[in-house]
């Protein structure tokens, strides 16, 4: 026995597939390059090593890197290509020039 798709059934699954579309198209790149290479130690959890130094170090309103203002991207290429204290760098190997600028332009937005 065939089971067939009402019209309904196949206008949702359209629909959704292209809201799903549309959203990989607007989303930013340095988010998901950000997510796979810094939240781990730099995201906003109470594990987020590189969060709690910051927020010991410069104060509780710069702990999270995202949307900081003061902030040049150049400064943010610059120390995850050399890292700085207990941050490792980050190679050309590990992460592309692009990914980093992507990032860069992420984290200072």
């Amino acid at each position: 026995m065939k089971t067939r798709l009402s019209r309904q059934t196949w206008t949702w699954l359209i629909a959704g597939l292209l809201c799903s579309i549309a959203q990989a198209w607007t989303a930013e790149p340095g988010a998901a390059a950000f997510t796979r290479n810094c939240a781990q130690c730099h995201g906003n959890s109470p594990e987020a090593v590189g969060t709690q130094q910051l927020g010991r170090t410069r104060g509780k309103d710069k702990a999270l890197l995202v949307g900081r203002k003061d902030l040049p991207k150049e400064y943010v290429r610059a120390v995850v290509r050399n890292g700085l204290k207990a941050m490792p760098s980050f190679t050309p190997a590990a992460l592309t020039d692009a990914e980093l600028a992507d990032i860069a332009a992420y984290v200072t937005r």
